[in-house]
C-alpha cells in the first residue's frame, strides 16, 4: 500500500497523534476470567524468577505499550501479566506455569492478529525479545529466524546478507505469525509464499518439550506449520529458511483517475498473465467521511515490484499503461532490492478494523461483477477512516506446489480479494460501526457469488467467518486435526478459530470408514435427532 497509505487508513492515525491518541481513546478494560483462577502474588514471583526477560504487571512501566494490539477493536482485553521471553527455556517455563495455574494465555510478537487472537485476560507470552536472523551457511542461503523477530529487524539483517525471502510490507508484523499462516508478499509469485521457503521450525509443544520439525523429523508437524496458522500446535521459537539473492527491482505506485471500472477490469485480466518476476496489489480506496465532504473521489492504484526481467513494465501493463495518471504515478527503475523495499514498506499504527478475504480466478471476474463492486463502493456508510477493496496478485510460484503438499491450501488462483471495514472510536458511533460491518458483509457475499470466489486467507483472520475451517484450510483441515490430536489433544493452545483435535476412530461413529460423499451423507444422517 506504501504511498497511497500516506493519506489512508493505517497511517490515518498519524494525524491523531499516533500511539498517544490510541492510548487516550482506548476504552476501559476488565479481566474476563474467573477470579477464582487468579494466581497469588507468590505465583507471579515464581514466574518472574523463571523467565529471564522478566514479567510485567498492570501499572508497571511500558505495560500498556507492550500489550496494546494493532487492532484496537480488541484493546480492552488486558492481560494479568506479560512474560517477556528471551529463550526457548523461558517459553517452556511459561507453558508449565499456565498449566499449574489453569490460566488462559496468548502468544504475541507483532500483535497484528486481525481477530484479536493474540490478546488474553490471562498471561501474554511476549516473544519480541527473542529476535534476530543468523546465517547458517557462509553465503546466507540458509538462515535461522528467532520466533519473536519483527519484519523490520529481519529486513535489516537480510539486507546485510544481500539476501531476501518472501516477506510482507508492514515492518512491525511478527515473522512467526506471518510464516505459520503461509505469508504473502510481492515475492510470492517468484519464490512461493513465505512458508514454502521454510526448511525447519522449532517449537515448544503442549507437553513442554522443545521439538524440531522438518522434512525428516516430525514430518506431519512440519507440514502443519507451513500454513496451518499460528497458535495451533505450539509456540514457535525459531525457523530455518531458505533465502534468495537480493538483486535489483523496479518498484512502482501507479494511479488512475478516469474510467475506473474499465481500468480495474483490464488490470485484473491482463496482469493475470504477467511473468512470475512481477508482484502487485491493486487498491480501490473509498474516502473517509471528512474526505467525502471535501469531495474526494474514489481512487484506483496499484503498488508492486518487478525483479530483473526481459519484460518492461509497459509491456506487462499492456492497455492500462497509457491510461495511467502520469502526474500521480511513480516508478523507480532497477534500484537495489532493499532500497526498493524502502519505497514499498508500510509503517502501521493501531486503529479499528475487520478484513474479509477470498480467492478468485481472473476469468470469472466479468463486467457485471466489476460494476457491482463500484456500486457497493458508492453505498459505503462513511466512517472517520477511508476503506479499500483490494486484489493481491497470487499465482506463479505459489502454484508449483499442490494444495495438499503443505498446509497452505490456497493454490491455483489469480487474485486474493479483500474488503475492509475501518473505523475510529469514539469518533464513529456504535450504529455507524454496525452499519459499516453490515455493508462489508453484503459487499463480500455479493462479490463472492458473482465471481465464484472461495476460501479465505488464514492470516487475515475474520471473526465473522462462519465456516472458517473450510475457508482457511479446505481439504487440509482433516489432516491438521490429526496433527492437533497428536501434539495437543487437550487443546492447551486454543482460541475462537483454533484447529480442534480429530476424534479417535472409535469416537467417529460408523460413517468414519465410508468413502467421500457416502461418508458425508452418513454423517448428515447421524446428526439427525
Amino acid at each position: 500500500m506504501a504511498l497511497e497509505l500516506r493519506s489512508s487508513r493505517r497511517n490515518f492515525l498519524v494525524g491523531l497523534g499516533g500511539f498517544a491518541a490510541a492510548a487516550r481513546l482506548m476504552p476501559g478494560s476488565a479481566l474476563a476470567f474467573d477470579k477464582g483462577a487468579c494466581p497469588p502474588p507468590s505465583a507471579w514471583t515464581d514466574l518472574a524468577r523463571a523467565v529471564t526477560g522478566g514479567v510485567l504487571r498492570p501499572g508497571d512501566p511500558f505495560f500498556a505499550d507492550i500489550c496494546r494490539p494493532n487492532n484496537l477493536r480488541y484493546g480492552a482485553t488486558l492481560p494479568a501479566g506479560i512474560a517477556r521471553c528471551t529463550s526457548a527455556a523461558d517459553v517452556q517455563a511459561c507453558i508449565a506455569w499456565v498449566q499449574r495455574q489453569a490460566l488462559p494465555f496468548a502468544v504475541r510478537s507483532g500483535g497484528h492478529n486481525y481477530a484479536g487472537f493474540s490478546t488474553t485476560p490471562g498471561l501474554l507470552i511476549d516473544m519480541t525479545l527473542m529476535a534476530g536472523v543468523t546465517p547458517v551457511t557462509a553465503d546466507g542461503s540458509i538462515v535461522t529466524v528467532k520466533g519473536g523477530t519483527l519484519n523490520l529487524l529481519a529486513y535489516k539483517q537480510m539486507e546485510r546478507l544481500h539476501r531476501t525471502i518472501t516477506h510482507g510490507r508492514c515492518d512491525t508484523v511478527g515473522a512467526a505469525g506471518f510464516l505459520l499462516g503461509g505469508g504473502i508478499g510481492f515475492n510470492m509469485r517468484k519464490f512461493g509464499v513465505g512458508s514454502d521457503l521454510m526448511r525447519a521450525t522449532e517449537l515448544v509443544t503442549a507437553d513442554g518439550q522443545l521439538v524440531r520439525a522438518d522434512a525428516d523429523t516430525d514430518r506431519d508437524l512440519f507440514w502443519a506449520c507451513r500454513g496451518g496458522g499460528g497458535g495451533n500446535f505450539g509456540i514457535s521459537t525459531g525457523f530455518t529458511l531458505e533465502t534468495r539473492p537480493a538483486g535489483s527491482v523496479t518498484v512502482f505506485n501507479l494511479t488512475w483517475s478516469k474510467d475506473l471500472p474499465k481500468v480495474l477490469k483490464l488490470l485484473l485480466s491482463e496482469l493475470a498473465s504477467a511473468p512470475d518476476d512481477f508482484g502487485s496489489k491493486i487498491a480501490v480506496t473509498i474516502p473517509s467521511r471528512q474526505e467525502g465532504c471535501d469531495h474526494a473521489p474514489v481512487t484506483l492504484s496499484i503498488l508492486g515490484q518487478l525483479h530483473e526481467s526481459k519484460f518492461k513494465l509497459e509491456e506487462i501493463f499492456k492497455s492500462t499503461w497509457a491510461l495511467r495518471d502520469g502526474s500521480r504515478s511513480q516508478v523507480k527503475e532497477n534500484v537495489p532490492y532493499w532500497q526498493g523495499q524502502d519505497f514499498l514498506t508500510e509503517t502501521t499504527f493501531p486503529y479499528y478494523y475487520q478484513e474479509k478475504s477470498s480467492y478468485m480466478r481472473a476469468a470469472a471476474i466479468d463486467d457485471e461483477a466489476i460494476a457491482a463492486m463500484f456500486d457497493w463502493a458508492g453505498k459505503m456508510p462513511a466512517t472517520a477512516m477511508p476503506v479499500s477493496f483490494k486484489f493481491f496478485q497470487v499465482g506463479g510460484a505459489i502454484d508449483r506446489l499442490g494444495r495438499t503438499d503443505t498446509a497452505y491450501v490456497h493454490r491455483g488462483s489469480d487474485w486474493l480479494f479483500t474488503v475492509e471495514a475501518n473505523w475510529w472510536s469514539p469518533t464513529d458511533s456504535a450504529q455507524q460501526i454496525a452499519q459499516t460491518l453490515d455493508w462489508q458483509q453484503r459487499f463480500y457475499d455479493d462479490v463472492n457469488r458473482r465471481t465464484g470466489a472461495v476460501g479465505a486467507f488464514q492470516n487475515f483472520s475474520d471473526p465473522s467467518l462462519a465456516d472458517w475451517q473450510d475457508a482457511y484450510y479446505g481439504e487440509n483441515y482433516a489432516k491438521l486435526a490429526e496433527v492437533k490430536r497428536a501434539v495437543d489433544p487437550g487443546m492447551l493452545f486454543t482460541f475462537a478459530q483454533a484447529i480442534r483435535p480429530a476424534k479417535k476412530p472409535a469416537e467417529r461413529g460408523p460413517s468414519a470408514s465410508l468413502p467421500g460423499g457416502a461418508r458425508r451423507e452418513a454423517e448428515a444422517v447421524e446428526r439427525l435427532p
